[in-house]
């Protein structure tokens, strides 16, 4: 059993959403640990103390985080230190590390940035790749209890590199099988669909799990099977692989760590294509999306955000007539920025988007724009040095998820091309 246990006001006042506590939970399934119970705690010495002390009489692991910056509710290492009866130190290779940042970014060193590298004497540091605090281990009424940084990109990168591989190893000596876990990404196919095409999937496979995630305009598939045997595990999951890609076909466009941008790249420089991007309703989104994963220069030139009908003709060459016989948001109207963001960049593709993401007062700005052009429609064209194509689509919800619709949808004409 597992447990995980989040400090923080600010996560119990709302200011920021408990992330932290998302990622650890479904790694800790992933490693076979089933989590017994989260909880979030204000910065108060008391009320830490007293929640690590049920969990770890509760859990055999423990994973804590926040509570580890240099400021006075930063109270963490006290708390973990006086529950152990020990006094906190500082960490001499996390404190050095620091050092050298401050010095190579001219920052001066306040005592107070001392609080963020000590531990509490004993504890098994965690060295921290993403940031100064170091996290730590420390063994309390036979539990293991983590303690982890708050700031997420810190959190991850030490659970990933320390506590992840103790766990495994952690697993391994008490003869605990390891499960065989993988998620599948689909797009362009609704929960529903996805559910229907996988009834019965793992019927005859026995201790296997199936989950359902979505994140609009995405749905996320996992399989998870808990065998005796390790070996015979992987087996049957690269059996569930087959037929689940039998079943569900081209809406799958990758698995466990891959995201959509990133094979989106693949897709893009494993075929020589470059790319450019007119956007219009989407603001620039689908740029940002597709430059999210390194290595994107190998293939994205840059792109035009045309979000007035002036930056459409003056930049892109779209003709003001196209404008005012067919509107800004049109089949047309997108031919021309496709067309003009190729001519600009040079790219051997260019798409873009231009439509209406709402709120219901905002209409097409053209004069010939107006009802017939209801929140939600979307004009997308792709311009290649063989053909200009268009094509048209109503997605439905609020602003964002207009936006992040269209530019995914945008990204995947990119991909389906470069196929």
């Amino acid at each position: 059993m597992a447990a995980i246990l989040a400090i923080g006001d600010e996560v119990l006042r709302g200011e920021i959403t408990n992330t932290n506590s998302t990622f650890l939970a479904e790694r800790l399934f992933d490693a076979g640990l089933d989590v017994c119970e989260q909880r979030v705690v204000a910065d108060e010495a008391a009320d830490m103390r007293r929640a690590l002390e049920e969990l770890a009489h509760r859990a055999a692991v423990v994973v804590v985080t926040g509570g580890l910056g240099p400021t006075e509710d930063d109270r963490t290492v006290d708390v973990a230190a006086e529950l152990l009866g020990v006094e906190a130190e500082p960490h001499s290779a996390s404190l050095e590390a620091m050092k050298k940042r401050f010095a190579a970014h001219g920052f001066e060193l306040t005592p107070n940035n001392l609080r963020q590298v000590r531990v509490p004497q004993g504890a098994e540091a965690l060295p921290n790749g993403a940031g100064i605090a170091p996290g730590f281990v420390v063994h309390f009424a036979g539990c293991a209890i983590y303690f982890l940084p708050g700031i997420p990109r810190e959190m991850e990168r030490i659970y990933l590199d320390h506590v992840a591989p103790r766990l495994r190893a952690q697993m391994a000596a008490q003869g605990v099988p390891v499960a065989a876990v993988r998620t599948w990404h689909v797009y362009g196919m609704g929960e529903s669909h996805i559910d229907h095409r996988l009834a019965k999937l793992l019927e005859d496979i026995p201790h296997a799990t199936l989950h359902f995630r979505t994140d609009a305009p995405e749905n996320h598939v996992k399989v998870v099977i808990r065998g005796s045997d390790t070996a015979k595990n992987q087996e049957l999951l690269g059996q569930v692989d087959r037929d689940l890609r039998k079943r569900i076909g081209a809406g799958i466009y990758g698995t466990d760590n891959e995201t959509f941008a990133l094979v989106v790249g693949q897709a893009l420089r494993t075929s020589g294509t470059t790319l450019a991007l007119a956007e219009s309703c989407t603001g620039g989104e689908a740029g940002q999306m597709i430059t999210s994963e390194p290595g994107a220069s190998d293939f994205f030139l840059g792109g035009v955000v045309a979000y007035s009908n002036d930056v459409k003709i003056n930049v892109l060459g779209v003709k003001a007539a196209t404008i005012a016989e067919s509107g800004a948001v049109s089949e047309p109207c997108a031919k021309e920025m496709a067309e003009g963001a190729r001519r600009v960049t040079g790219a051997t593709i260019a798409v873009s988007i231009t439509g209406v993401a709402g709120p219901a007062k905002e209409r097409d700005p053209s004069p010939s724009g107006g009802s017939d052009k209801p929140v939600g429609t979307v004009c997308f064209a792709l311009a290649s040095a063989k053909s200009t194509k268009a094509v048209s689509k109503l997605f439905s919800g609020d602003r964002a998820r207009i936006r992040r619709a269209a530019a995914y949808f945008a990204l995947d004409l990119a991909r389906r091309h470069s196929q």
